[in-house]
């Protein structure tokens, strides 16, 4: 059998173990003939795991059973693999995996997509990444947007220097830092609703911060934008709350809570946009 016909056959095991939409039976009766075809019972895919592994994450004691009864090893998760998976795969190529993936599936790597080049995401609006996700370094692009970001990020989100215009499917919760530094974002509209780490919307082109998280965990900086006031800024901040180099012509709607320093321009200095004061 050659290579090319054996990768397509250990393609449809993995395709077979992930797909919720078969009964047990059906699942179990299609693995094994796919394996007395030729295909390998310790594929491995893509993503890093093997196929007793995607079994026994998805809770499939039916046909964990199966596998094992049928020699499958219990081969540890290839973080690794995953990570280069999405350095180098195409578009195309990803969504070919992401497909086929149950709503709700969490991957268990960082997703590292900086200066791919992209046009668009590949979809990962259905799952969750447990590691950090990066989208960042695509600001030649003329119609690069966050539809197809995963739904739930653990770790830190990055989607700076993209030539953003709107925040149109960011994550729900990042667990970690949000950075949208250096895009086109004149609202924060669709932003996150959760996020526990800090909240980075410097040198894009605010003039509103209403659709803000109401609460950041640590720091908010919303510097070298376009606000005249401070209008639906989070209630509470963790750290610092930065908002220097702004055309202020207020502090209304300050946070109410702020656990370390407020970084303002001075506006009784007309035309200080450069300043900044500690209050």
């Amino acid at each position: 059998m050659s290579d090319e016909n054996k990768k397509k056959l250990n393609e449809q095991l993995i395709r077979c173990v992930l797909d919720d939409k078969l009964s047990n039976d059906k699942k179990i009766k299609k693995i094994d003939y796919i394996v007395k075809l030729g295909g390998d019972i310790n594929a491995e895919c893509s993503l890093g795991y093997s196929l007793l592994g995607l079994a026994k994450m998805m809770q499939n004691d039916d046909v964990i059973s199966f596998l094992e009864e049928k020699g499958a090893k219990d081969i540890g998760f290839n973080r690794k693999k995953a990570e280069k998976f999405f350095r180098t795969a195409s578009v195309e190529e990803m969504n070919d995996v992401l497909k086929v993936l149950p709503d709700g599936y969490m991957l268990m790597c960082d997703v590292n997509l900086n200066n791919r080049d992209l046009e668009k995401l590949p979809d990962f609006s259905k799952l969750i990444v447990a590691g950090y996700f990066d989208c960042s370094g695509h600001e030649d692009s003329d119609s690069f947007t966050l539809d197809g970001a995963p739904k739930v990020v653990v770790s830190d989100f990055y989607c700076n220097y993209c030539a953003l215009q709107d925040l149109q499917g960011c994550p729900k919760i990042v667990g970690g830092d949000f950075k949208m530094i250096g895009n086109s974002i004149s609202s924060l509209k669709g932003a996150p609703e959760i996020v526990n780490g800090s909240f980075d919307c410097s040198s894009n082109v605010l003039e509103s911060l209403e659709g803000a998280p109401k609460k950041i965990g640590k720091s908010f900086n919303c510097s070298w934008n376009k606000l005249e006031s401070l209008e639906g800024a989070p209630r509470e901040v963790g750290d610092a709350f930065d908002c220097k180099n702004n055309p202020l012509k207020s502090y209304k709607g300050k946070p109410d809570k702020i656990g370390r320093v407020f970084i303002a321009p001075d506006i009784e200095v007309v035309g200080n946009r450069n300043g900044g004061i500690d209050r």
